[in-house]
């Protein structure tokens, strides 16, 4: 399985935001996700996380970026790489990426 996850902070005060839209997307294929943060008691708010490969690991170079109602970008897009090499003890496999963002003022 592959796997991104993260949470979504705001500066002041200190705390995590429910109610963030973040687009995540695969290059090279025609395949992007809307994600909102929701409020989650059991993870906090602005917990967000997203299977992108449920059928097994999946290799991609990917982005993941903060976007308003309409898609359109509110933060840089950040990129990360996924892989389908083994992930046990000692091996090199990237599957699960957790990506944090923070608010700007």
């Amino acid at each position: 399985m592959t796997t991104l996850e993260g949470t979504v902070w705001d500066v002041e005060p200190p705390s995590q935001l429910a109610g963030v839209f973040l687009k995540v997307c695969v290059e090279g294929e025609y395949w992007c996700a809307t994600l909102l943060t929701p409020k989650d008691p059991s993870k906090g708010d602005g917990y967000y996380h997203a299977t992108l490969g449920a059928e097994g690991p999946r290799a991609g170079s990917w982005w993941v970026a903060v976007v308003d109602f309409g898609g359109n970008p509110l933060s840089d897009r950040i990129p990360f790489q996924t892989d389908t090499h083994d992930c046990e003890p000692g091996g090199s496999g990237r599957q699960w990426v957790i990506i944090d963002f923070q608010r700007n003022y």
